[in-house]
Order: C-alpha cells, then sequence, then structure tokens
C-alpha cells in the first residue's frame, strides 16, 4: 500500500484577507470547515497509513477554532506539524500552544503592501518577528508577480535580517482572484531569477527543474500527499480543487480515508509515466526530478492537466524564434541539452538552432552577472 506521508488540511474555506493573486478566492464566501471530530479521526486514520507529518491550512487556518486543538492533537501523536498562515493572528495562539511551540513549522506568507491587505502589514511584520524572537522555525513565503516585484528587495531583506528561510515562487496559479493577472514575461522573470540568485542565496526560488537544476523537494501530489478541502473533499492537489470541484478522490464524511486513498483518482496520479504528458514535459531529460512541475500552474494556464508548465513553453517558443537575449539564455545552465532533446519539430534542427547561441555568447555582449532594476 502507498505511504501517505504528508496529510493537509485545509481547515477552512474562509481567510481574513483577500490578496490579488490569491486562488482560493472563490471559497471565500462559503461556510465550509473541518471540526475537531473530523480532523483528529483523520489524523488517526492518517497515521494508519504510515502519516509523518500533518500540514494545517486553509483560507487561513487560524480563523477557526479547531486548528490549534489539532495541533496539539498531532504533536501528542508525534508527527510533524506545519502551519501555513497569513501572520495575522499568530500572537493569539502563542499561548495555547507554549508546551510544544517548538514543535510547530511556521509557514508564513509575506507579499508586501501592494498584493495583500497593506492595513494587516504592521501586525505581519511584528508577529513574524514575535515567532523569531521565541526561537520558532520560520519560514517565509512569497509569490512575485508583476504586482510586488519592484518591492522583492524589502521582502527579501527581511528574511536576510532575521536569518529565515524564505521560499519564493516566480509564477502563480490564475485562478480565483488572480484569473486576470498574468505571468511575468519570460525576459523579466529570467532577470528577476538571475538577480535573486546573486543576491539574495538564502532565497529558495520554486521552479521547474530545468530552471532551478533539481534540487528542490516536489509536492509530492497524489504520491505521497492528499489533501482535505474544508468541506471534507479529498483530492491529490488543493489549488486544483479550489477551481475544478469535480478533482476528488471522495469524501471524508462517506468514506474512510485508506479507502480514498487507493481511489482510481490516486491510483492514476501514482501511475503517470513521462509518455503521458504533452510536448515539452513528455521529451524531457530532467522529468524524473521535475515530474513536470506545480501541475495547479500548468492546468490553469494551459487547460490541460498534463501540459507542460508555462514557463518551459515560453523559453522554448522564444529559442526557436531566436527572440531572447544570450545572456538570458546563459542563467539557465540546463538549457542546450534541454532544448536539442526536446525540439518538437526536427530534432536535428536543434543543434542548428542552438549554434546561433554559441556564437552569440561568445561575444562581448555577454554578461552572466545580470543587474535588475525594479
Amino acid at each position: 500500500m502507498p505511504i501517505l506521508k504528508d496529510l493537509h488540511l485545509r481547515m477552512t474555506s474562509k481567510c481574513n484577507f483577500n490578496c490579488k493573486h490569491c486562488y482560493a478566492a472563490d471559497w471565500f464566501s462559503e461556510n465550509h470547515a473541518l471540526d475537531l471530530k473530523a480532523t483528529r479521526s483523520l489524523v488517526d486514520q492518517a497515521i494508519e497509513l504510515g502519516c509523518k507529518k500533518v500540514t494545517f491550512t486553509g483560507g487561513e487556518p487560524l480563523v477557526t477554532k479547531f486548528t490549534v486543538p489539532t495541533m496539539k492533537y498531532c504533536t501528542k501523536k508525534g508527527l510533524r506539524v506545519e502551519l501555513e498562515s497569513n501572520g495575522v493572528l499568530i500572537d493569539r495562539m502563542i499561548d495555547d500552544c507554549k508546551d510544544y511551540l517548538d514543535k510547530i513549522e511556521f509557514a508564513i506568507s509575506y507579499e508586501g503592501d501592494d498584493q495583500r491587505e497593506a492595513k494587516y502589514s504592521p501586525k505581519v511584520l511584528e508577529n513574524i518577528r514575535l515567532l523569531v524572537s521565541l526561537g520558532c522555525d520560520v519560514k517565509l513565503q512569497t509569490v512575485i508577480t508583476t504586482i510586488n516585484i519592484k518591492v522583492a528587495d524589502s521582502i527579501f531583506e527581511l528574511s536576510k535580517e532575521l536569518g529565515t528561510k524564505h521560499r519564493a515562487f516566480l509564477s502563480h496559479s490564475p485562478n480565483g482572484n488572480a484569473t486576470h493577472l498574468s505571468l511575468m514575461a519570460l525576459d523579466q522573470w529570467l532577470t528577476f531569477l538571475q538577480y535573486v540568485r546573486k543576491t539574495y542565496p538564502h532565497v529558495i526560488v520554486e521552479l521547474p527543474d530545468l530552471f532551478s537544476g533539481g534540487a528542490h523537494k516536489k509536492c509530492g501530489w497524489g504520491v505521497h500527499r492528499c489533501e482535505i478541502m474544508p468541506n471534507g473533499d479529498v483530492t491529490s492537489c488543493g489549488p486544483i480543487t479550489f477551481n475544478h470541484r469535480h478533482f476528488i478522490a471522495g469524501n471524508i464524511y462517506k468514506q474512510p480515508l485508506e479507502e480514498i486513498w487507493n481511489s482510481p483518482h490516486f491510483s492514476a496520479i501514482r501511475n503517470l509515466k513521462q509518455k503521458d504528458f504533452d510536448t515539452l514535459c513528455g521529451k524531457c531529460p530532467y522529468w524524473t526530478t521535475c515530474l513536470g512541475a506545480c501541475r495547479s500552474i500548468s492546468y490553469a494556464s494551459e487547460g490541460k492537466l498534463l501540459s507542460p508548465h508555462p514557463f518551459c513553453a515560453s523559453f522554448y517558443r522564444a529559442l526557436k524564434d531566436n527572440t531572447l537575449k544570450p545572456e538570458l539564455v546563459a542563467t539557465v545552465a540546463r538549457a542546450k541539452e534541454w532544448f536539442e532533446a526536446v525540439d518538437l519539430e526536427n530534432p536535428a534542427l536543434a543543434k542548428g538552432t542552438w549554434q546561433k547561441y554559441n556564437e552569440l555568447m561568445n561575444t562581448p555582449i555577454f554578461d552572466q552577472n545580470i543587474e535588475w532594476k525594479s
């Protein structure tokens, strides 16, 4: 039987923020929440399936009174606990969690004033500093978009100052509030990626393996992770299910978790092979570590679950059309091997196309130390 290592509990459909990039916003007006009886039962069932970690998320998990007691229950069972929060209510939970605060991993979303609820920013910053002062395990998480890229330095400087981990995303799922929020242009995010690597080496940037080098842990959707939606639906990917409500394997109020975990929904995902993926993913030499990267972004952007990540698709088109500056191509160490492997029209021509870039990269215009300015 497959081991369920990571259980994600989306405790509530509600949120006290209304961020401009939020993929889950369509659920905010609905009154769904997992209660203590349901969550304790889920934790017990998950342990029987091999669970080692429970992640609490939402909506905003701290707007429901059942999150803190369920976290306590998990720590008593010896499970790792992660809390994904917007941070504004953190101070209110400290006293209730003081006996097991050191067993909680805090992942606090921090995107700057323009993309989030600016009126809450002082409190969020205060609470981040509070957690750090208490010696808690803190990680900041930031989605960089065309809205907040101009204040990225101030965002990353905070984690640099505090010595916390920082995880950044350069793509977002264009659903919910972000339905009409376009992804960054290829040259913009490639330039920004180089700048972040040079200036903020402590920041982990989540991207397909072509661009990241394959160093980052994948989410494990459907393979060793499952998510419980606020209404009890069980899915392999919450971000997809927030916008495609049929994308579920069952419901905890109708079936035991073990039965759902072994359902056709999860079995189909576990049995996916590279040949099942479309175009670029189907030929990508890094698929075994990348596995197509974030499926919710591909699904939302391309309309198909197994479409390539939009950043890979735009990178390929730019190489084919010879429209990308050589210095930007050079920031992708794996680009040549990848392009020659995935060229869709005529693999033999890929080498000739790449030769143009080789020639350009050897000219004086090539400068790998790209400067990014907002």
